[in-house]
């Protein structure tokens, strides 16, 4: 079974940052010196474990200086991909995002893999940005579009390419 835990920065996040830095400094080739930020001083994250206990997932909701809730550096190991780890972890974070009256939510997600949030209700606003070279597109969901089940009305309507 497959469990999950909150952490907030006064926690010791370094479970977080060895998923983080696996995934996208050894695995995509970011830079290291660009994987942490200031968001990492005033997030709540979320942290999958396998059946083990070895964490495998993360990501982490924090509010900007302008009231902003933004969901990111979400990630699975590659080895654990598929399997529901990246599920729990965006349920997790939507649902603290709720608890915490967010009016919507953003995600900066790299392009390609877009279509994976849009099970929770996120759309594309249209604005792509650069990131070291990685197409990145931000996606947007209201409060009340917010589909914590993974398969809301918009998603299930849509065409099996936007799925």
């Amino acid at each position: 079974m497959i469990r999950g835990k909150y952490l907030t920065s006064k926690d010791d996040i370094a479970p977080v940052l060895a998923v983080r830095n696996a995934v996208f400094v050894e695995e995509q080739g970011f830079s290291a010196e660009g994987e942490r930020d200031a968001y990492d001083d005033m997030a709540i994250y979320a942290l999958a474990f396998n059946e083990e206990g070895a964490p495998v997932s993360t990501g982490r909701l924090f509010v900007d200086g302008d009231g902003q809730f933004t969901i990111g550096r979400v990630c699975t190991l590659r080895a654990y991909r598929g399997q529901g780890y990246g599920d729990l972890i965006m349920r997790m974070l939507l649902f603290r995002a709720q608890e915490l009256h967010a009016p919507g939510i953003y995600i900066h997600s790299q392009a390609p893999v877009a279509h994976f949030y849009e099970h929770y209700g996120f759309q594309p606003t249209g604005k792509i940005e650069y990131d070291e070279g990685v197409e990145h597109i931000l996606l947007y969901a209201k409060a009340e579009d917010i589909c914590l089940e993974g398969s809301c009305a918009q998603c299930a309507n849509a065409s099996p390419e936007a799925k």
